[in-house]
C-alpha cells in the first residue's frame, strides 16, 4: 500500500534560509552566500520586497545561478550579439563591474507556488512545469517553506535504493 505523500513534510522552514532585500547588492548577496556556504546550509537566498499592501513579502530567491550569470550577465550578452573576442582579464572585470547591480536584477523571480496539502507529484508537475529547482510552499497564502527538487530525487533514493 502506497503512503501519502504530501509537500509539507519535504519541505524546509523559511527558518532555514538567509533573507536579502531585493534593493540590497549583489555584493552583499555574494557576502551572505560565502557564510551558508561555509556552513554547510542550503545555498539559496530569499529575496524581500515591498508588496502591494506596502507589506514585505517574498519576491524571488537568489541560488549560486543567479549570481553567475547574474554578474556576467552584461558581458555574455555582448559576446552572444559579437561572437568570441578577447578574454584575458574579462572574468575579474565584469565581476568587479557587476557588483553594484541591484540583487532585483538577478533574482529568480516567484512563479507560481505549491500548497504544503498537495501531494508531492503536484510540486514535481509544477518543478517540471516552470523549468525550477524548488517551489515556495505556501499555507493561506502565506509562504511557509520551499521545496527543492533535491528533497524529491530524495525520496526516489528511499523508493528505489531501500
Amino acid at each position: 500500500m502506497y503512503s501519502k505523500k504530501i509537500v509539507k513534510n519535504y519541505m524546509h522552514p523559511l527558518d532555514k534560509y538567509c533573507y536579502i532585500n531585493e534593493d540590497d547588492s549583489i555584493h552583499k548577496a555574494l557576502v551572505l552566500m560565502d557564510e551558508i556556504r561555509k556552513e554547510s546550509k542550503l545555498l539559496c537566498l530569499v529575496v524581500l520586497g515591498a508588496g502591494s499592501s506596502e507589506r514585505e513579502i517574498i519576491k524571488g530567491f537568489v541560488t549560486p545561478s543567479e549570481l553567475v550569470f547574474g554578474l556576467l550577465s552584461h558581458f555574455l550578452k555582448g559576446v552572444q550579439r559579437s561572437g568570441p573576442i578577447f578574454w584575458e582579464g574579462q572574468f575579474e572585470t565584469e565581476c568587479l563591474e557587476g557588483v553594484n547591480k541591484r540583487v532585483e536584477e538577478i533574482m529568480l523571480p516567484i512563479k507560481t507556488y505549491v500548497r504544503g496539502s498537495e501531494m508531492l507529484m503536484e510540486a514535481v508537475f509544477l518543478l517540471d512545469k516552470y523549468r525550477m529547482d524548488f517551489l515556495p510552499v505556501v499555507n493561506k497564502d502565506e509562504v511557509v517553506g520551499i521545496i527543492h527538487l533535491d528533497d524529491i530525487l530524495e525520496e526516489i533514493y528511499g523508493i528505489i535504493l531501500k
